[in-house]
C-alpha cells in the first residue's frame, strides 16, 4: 500500500523478499536499517558474491540492492552473473547498484552489467525510495544478446515510466496519446524519407 512520502510516493515493502549485499558489515547494517524503515524487517543480508548466489538459487527475490564492493568480488560481477544465470524469475528481478564511484565510466559499467539503477553513496532514504517506486512502474523490456543481458539501457530515449514525471524538462512519456492532427497522406510520408533539395 502506498502513501505520501514528501513529494515521493512511498510503498510498503513488508511482504517483499529483498536481498541486501555489501562487503562492509557497517555499510550492510546501515542499508538494513534504511530498508527497515520501508517495512523490510528480514532482508537476506549478504557480504559475498557466494552468499548472494546461494540466496538467489534458494528463494524468489523481489528486489536486490547490491554494493559495488563485496568481500570476494565486485557487485558488477554478481549482477552480470545473475542476468545470465537463467534463474527465473530472479534473473529478471530489479537490481539497484550502490556505489561510491559516480564517475560516468562507473555508472556505465553498472548499467552495462545489467543493473536496473545506479545509486550514489551515501544513499539517502528519499532517493532510494524514489528509485524503488520508479522500478515498480518500469516497463522496459529485458534484453538478452551476446554483448549485454539486462533491462533495456535506453532510459533517456524512453523517458520515465507511464504516469511518472521525469527529472528532465524534455523527458517524454512512454505512453502514446491520441492523435491531435489528421494523419499524413502517403505521399507526405514518402517526402519525409526522401527530402528534396530546395533552391535558395
Amino acid at each position: 500500500m502506498s502513501q505520501a512520502y514528501g513529494k515521493t510516493e512511498r510503498v510498503n515493502l513488508s511482504t517483499a523478499e529483498v536481498l541486501l549485499a555489501c562487503g562492509d558489515l557497517q555499510g550492510l547494517t546501515i542499508m538494513a536499517e534504511m530498508f527497515a524503515g520501508f517495512g523490510v524487517h528480514s532482508p537476506r543480508k549478504c557480504q559475498t558474491m557466494a552468499d548472494c548466489k546461494a540466496v538467489v538459487k534458494e528463494r524468489i527475490i523481489n528486489l536486490m540492492v547490491v554494493d559495488s564492493a563485496l568481500n570476494d568480488a565486485e557487485g558488477y560481477e554478481f549482477i552480470s552473473w545473475l542476468r545470465r544465470a537463467e534463474l527465473d524469475p530472479n534473473s529478471f528481478a530489479p537490481v539497484i547498484l550502490v556505489t561510491g564511484h559516480t564517475r560516468p565510466s562507473q555508472v556505465f559499467r553498472g548499467r552495462d552489467a545489467g543493473a536496473s539503477f545506479v545509486v550514489a553513496k551515501p544513499a539517502v532514504p528519499t532517493v532510494m525510495m524514489q528509485r524503488i517506486v520508479w522500478l515498480m512502474h518500469d516497463q522496459r523490456k529485458f534484453v538478452n544478446s551476446p554483448g549485454y543481458c539486462g533491462p533495456d539501457r535506453r532510459v533517456k530515449a524512453l523517458g520515465p515510466p507511464v504516469g511518472m514525471k521525469g527529472r528532465r524538462h524534455d523527458d517524454l512519456s512512454a505512453e502514446v496519446g491520441i492523435a491531435k492532427t489528421p494523419n499524413l497522406e502517403q505521399d507526405e510520408i514518402d517526402a519525409l524519407f526522401n527530402p528534396k533539395a530546395v533552391a535558395l
